[in-house]
């Protein structure tokens, strides 16, 4: 069924559930995770305070270190088989992109609708669109 789950990690609290569930359909069915965080550096620039041009690359790596440990504190408890990944670019399409490796992709929503949706993008929206592969799409419980 699925051997290889991408899970995508953003380091929000919302995410947390995608996380929960990509590694518990793992332990379930003894598949491994790749967690993957997209850096998306238009997005980030304007947000590096306290560093200089040319210094994005360790904003970059300093963020993507905070998204991940949740991810990988939780796979070490459980027993999963995790590999991260982080990459450059827009998020949905870099997933998109990896979506071509594995069984199943799992990311979180925010759950937007209506003109936040239309303005913001959604980028659970494009990957279940475009992916390669089926995707899981969690949700936090209201």
């Amino acid at each position: 069924m699925y051997k290889n789950i991408l899970v995508a990690v953003d380091g929000s609290d919302s995410n947390k559930v995608a996380v929960d569930d990509a590694l518990s359909i793992a332990k379930e069915i003894g598949a491994k995770v790749t967690a993957i965080c997209v850096f998306d550096i238009g997005s980030y620039a304007a947000v590096a305070q306290g560093y200089g041009m040319g210094d994005e690359r360790e904003y970059m790596l300093e963020t993507s270190k905070k998204s991940l440990k949740y991810v990988s504190d939780k796979a070490e408890q459980m027993g999963v088989d995790l590999e991260c990944k982080v990459v450059t670019g827009r998020p949905a399409d870099a997933i998109i992109e990896e979506s071509k490796n594995f069984d199943l992709v799992v990311c979180g929503t925010l759950g937007r609708t209506g003109i936040s949706r239309t303005l913001m993008g959604s980028v659970a929206e494009k990957v279940a669109r475009m992916s390669y592969c089926p995707v899981l799409i969690c949700r936090q419980a209201k």
